[in-house]
């Protein structure tokens, strides 16, 4: 009883940490009603101000109600993995290994960050993980930017993120996924807007050991830099043309883009563009130069190993063999039969105790995934006005087929989406229909998942059905996202 009044009075702070702000508030206020005519940035600076505390006051108010929420639910709002990442932190305090922790399975980055947890507070790590959305505006601002003229939605990409109700719930719970995404988006902001890119290596390099999935990103990141890689299909076509034009002696130039060359068996003759047939097929020789690395493809891989492996000798050398097995090697191999999202999880559940189990059954789960990961990234990773597009994708087909999916992993997909608003066309209706089928189907989900694990019944079939049905909603939207995709640049408003 103790605990839960000391939770209600916690509750209790609620409207003292709102009443902070009242000197901001007053302030911009002030500030408006001083001006007959307010224009764009009269008050800037007050409402900067007013913004920051108001943010501040919120992290700390969801932070207290998470505290309250874990004192009188039986569901707990906290993260399970928080209380694992704060016990890894006390055993390096102690100089031990953080993998004496009991599945700790992250890299000892998260658990050093974390040693404020106990010299601080408890819940230090859960308002710093808050923080991070916000840290990350100014790299989402610059990346959409850079194509994107409008500041609508440049302000509606940062508020999609920013003020996400997924994204602030998950951050507030105390999962560090939300300092993976920021790696991802400051390796995608150094490439595409500094032209840095040893420096974006070295941060690609990070985000892969901090969080193993950006690895995904890899062949993307490296088609973007390649020689072959254009903005629009006519610079498709003229390379195309140019190609051609080496093959044949007599010709010197081709003025019109509209046309190309085609060999017959009399003469060289011009014709349409679209009247070209080409034999569509992956197994062409001029696709093995695509692979042979640039300048600054190689400047970006040097990079990329260079943080990767310090980070990784670095750390084999203080824990041992036990690093390398828990923070990667694990995930390669790991085998989960508690119910999740994924599509595989019944699968798993039926077989955990199943000795002899052929490689074929890893073989065809994880085959869809990288052939889709193979596709995209050059798909889309050819295209310098589609990298974060295929980024998305890519985080999509990885979260939609892993065998593993929890809540959280959707934070990977929703610090991408706000770089691609500016070029998905999609009407407002057919969003509110997407976004509506998407939860209908997370909650059908959730129901027999909360009567499997807080009321001890045997749901594991409905589970497993609703799992089905989440999985076609998750392809339904990423064939959406796909349909409405336009490779084109906005021109300034």
């Amino acid at each position: 009883m103790e605990s839960v009044l000391k939770a209600k009075q916690r509750c209790r702070q609620y409207p003292i940490f709102l009443a902070k702000c009242n000197k901001e508030a007053t302030n911009y206020a002030t500030c408006v009603l001083k001006k007959d005519n307010v224009s764009l940035n009269d008050c800037s600076v007050a409402f900067k101000e007013f913004k920051t505390c108001l943010q501040k006051t919120a992290a700390l108010a969801v932070t207290a109600y998470g505290n309250c929420h874990d004192q009188i639910s039986e569901i707990k709002y906290t993260d399970v993995d928080y209380k694992v990442f704060t016990d890894a932190s006390r055993y390096i305090l102690l100089g031990q290994s953080p993998y004496n922790r009991h599945t700790y399975r992250y890299s000892p980055l998260v658990a050093i960050l974390l040693i404020p947890n106990l010299k601080l507070h408890h819940s230090f790590g859960k308002n710093s993980e808050k923080n991070k959305p916000t840290k990350s505006n100014y790299t989402v601002a610059k990346s959409v930017n850079l194509h994107s003229k409008t500041n609508f939605i440049i302000n509606l990409s940062i508020i999609l993120w920013l003020y996400n109700p997924l994204t602030i719930a998950i951050s507030t719970r105390g999962n560090c996924d939300s300092l993976a995404a920021i790696f991802v988006l400051l390796t995608l902001y150094i490439l595409q807007c500094k032209h840095f890119y040893f420096l974006a290596g070295l941060c690609h390099g990070l985000s892969i050991h901090f969080r193993l999935y950006p690895i995904i990103y890899s062949l993307t990141l490296f088609m973007f830099l390649s020689k072959y890689a254009f903005y629009t299909t006519e610079d498709c076509k003229k390379q195309y043309f140019s190609f051609k034009t080496r093959q044949i002696s007599n010709i010197n130039q081709i003025k019109n883009i509209e046309n190309t060359i085609v060999r017959t068996s009399q003469k060289d003759e011009i014709v349409e563009f679209r009247q070209v047939k080409v034999r569509k097929t992956i197994f062409k020789k001029d696709y093995l130069m695509y692979i042979i690395p640039n300048f600054n493809q190689i400047k970006l891989i040097l990079g990329c190993l260079t943080s990767l492996s310090l980070l990784t000798y670095t750390f084999y050398v203080l824990y041992g063999y036990k690093f390398l097995y828990e923070t990667h090697i694990y995930h390669f191999i790991r085998k989960d039969p508690r119910h999740n999202f994924s599509l595989y999880f019944y699968l798993q559940y039926l077989t955990a105790w199943v000795k002899n189990i052929g490689i074929w059954q890893k073989v065809l789960m994880v085959l869809p995934q990288i052939v889709l990961l193979l596709v995209f990234s050059i798909r889309y990773g050819l295209n310098k006005l589609s990298l974060n597009f295929s980024i998305l994708t890519q985080t999509m087909v990885m979260v939609i087929y892993n065998t593993v999916l929890t809540s959280q992993y959707f934070v990977w997909v929703m610090a991408v989406l706000p770089l691609c608003l500016w070029q998905i066309k999609m009407t407002k209706s057919m969003m509110v229909l997407l976004l509506t089928i998407w939860f209908a189907a997370q909650g059908a989900w959730l129901l027999p998942a909360y009567l499997l694990e807080f009321q001890g019944e045997n749901t594991f079939l409905y589970i497993w059905i609703q799992s089905v049905s989440f999985f076609c909603v998750n392809i339904a939207i990423l064939g959406r996202l796909i349909m409405y995709f336009m490779q084109t640049r906005e021109k300034s408003a």
